[in-house]
């Protein structure tokens, strides 16, 4: 297929989006700092990259697993055909982790991520393609009201109905198209772009500020021209400069503490970790973190930051990659985020054995996902004698009422 073509030679074609495309060609949007700043270029900036690359990690390491409801209960269905390619190989070019971090890195900058559905011979989803952010918009029908793609490809434009299409998107106004986070944080990247270029160019020049020279009397051209050829030939590579006959030097430069330098950088770095929900301490800045707020902000991070992603790609994946007839007999995808404690033993430990003791999962069940070998017996499932049903309960004290009536009534006799 001719789709095999677009990881072999990424050629820059031309987007269906030609303001976008117009925007981009110059550099992106000018922002108030005199920066240009698009959604290509926005990776350059250290803060959005951090921001991108901790969540885009994040869901990336969380594999995806296949399951199916049934009468006894929901099991494992890793055969279903649909589940090797997002488990293991959506494609040829790319392994699972890649693809969704991939996918998270367009929609964190684009605000819309894509990739193109093949079909294998059973009918069924076998692979799944990225599909290039500016080059991919949808449309709906006017007639018929039906969402459809318009690509290009190679410089092949593409018509692709709504079920050959995943598409994850972000922040949305109508539904249907994500809103760029580059957009809302331009200025900030622009500002903050700004200030590491003046910051570089401050140590290039050894960290001497701008000046001027003033001299006693008017000077022409040829002299300004020979006073300023005397002055890099006597005081350049010196860090001390030497000025005679009369000359006098007057910084120009705003000074770092006036500017607030170092202040202006961590107002924007959070800011923009702000719009992307990410705490400070996932792009290391320490400054008022203690071990408390920090495990506290983890806590946060994975309910109102990567559990709204992951619900965002699972409903995704469950429309486009099942039938109507799959989903009915109850199949469907899900993140195991499990594995997020596979960091900290101390923390596995505690849940497994709390699984156990809850009668939650029996002791081969934890070995399987730990990948050991199951044991003799294993298969039984645990619980404490401290617990029993309300209905008991209430049996139970009735029961208990009643005797202690017939005792109080035997012992008047």
């Amino acid at each position: 297929m001719f789709i095999d073509k677009f990881f072999e030679k990424r050629s820059s074609s031309t987007t269906i989006d030609g303001f976008s495309q117009l925007i981009n060609l110059f550099g992106g949007r000018e922002t108030a700092s005199g920066e240009r700043v698009s959604e290509s270029n926005s990776l350059v900036q250290p803060d959005i990259f951090a921001c991108v690359n901790v969540l885009s990690d994040d869901i990336a390491k969380l594999p995806i697993h296949t399951f199916k409801k049934e009468s006894q209960g929901v099991n494992r269905n890793p055969n279903h055909p649909s589940a090797y390619a997002i488990y293991a190989r959506p494609n040829p070019y790319m392994t699972a982790y890649v693809w969704k971090k991939l996918m998270m890195t367009h929609v964190l900058t684009w605000g819309n991520a894509y990739s193109m559905i093949e079909f294998g011979a059973h009918g069924f989803p076998e692979k799944l393609y990225p599909l290039r952010p500016d080059s991919t918009i949808a449309y709906i029908h006017p007639d018929s009201g039906r969402l459809w793609y318009q690509t290009t490809v190679n410089g092949r434009t593409m018509e692709l109905y709504e079920h050959q299409v995943l598409h994850f998107k972000g922040l949305s106004t109508d539904g249907i198209h994500g809103k760029s986070p580059i957009g809302v944080v331009r200025e900030h990247i622009g500002a903050q772009a700004a200030a590491t270029k003046y910051n570089a160019k401050l140590y290039k020049n050894e960290a001497t500020p701008r000046g001027i020279l003033k001299v006693p009397s008017f000077l022409d051209e040829k002299p300004k021209e020979n006073v300023r050829k005397e002055w890099l030939r006597v005081n350049q590579g010196e860090n001390i400069a030497i000025i005679d006959n009369g000359l006098e030097y007057q910084s120009i430069a705003m000074p770092l503490q006036e500017a607030q330098f170092v202040e202006s950088m961590k107002f924007n770095k959070a800011q923009i970790a702000m719009i992307y929900k990410v705490p400070l301490h996932k792009i290391n800045e320490l400054d008022k973190a203690t071990f408390s707020n920090i495990e506290h902000q983890s806590i946060e991070y994975m309910k109102n930051t990567l559990q709204p992603w992951i619900v965002n790609f699972e409903q995704e994946l469950n429309i486009k990659l099942f039938t109507d007839s799959d989903q009915k007999n109850g199949h469907y995808v899900k993140f195991n985020v499990d594995s997020e404690l596979r960091g900290d033993s101390k923390t596995q430990a505690e849940y497994f054995k709390l699984m156990i003791e809850s009668g939650i999962l029996n002791k081969n069940e934890v070995r399987d996902l730990l990948e050991r070998n199951p044991i003799q017996h294993g298969d039984k499932y645990l619980s404490s004698l401290n617990y029993v049903f309300l209905d008991f309960m209430e049996e139970y004290q009735g029961l208990k009422a009643g005797a202690a009536m017939k005792g109080g009534d035997s012992k008047n006799e």
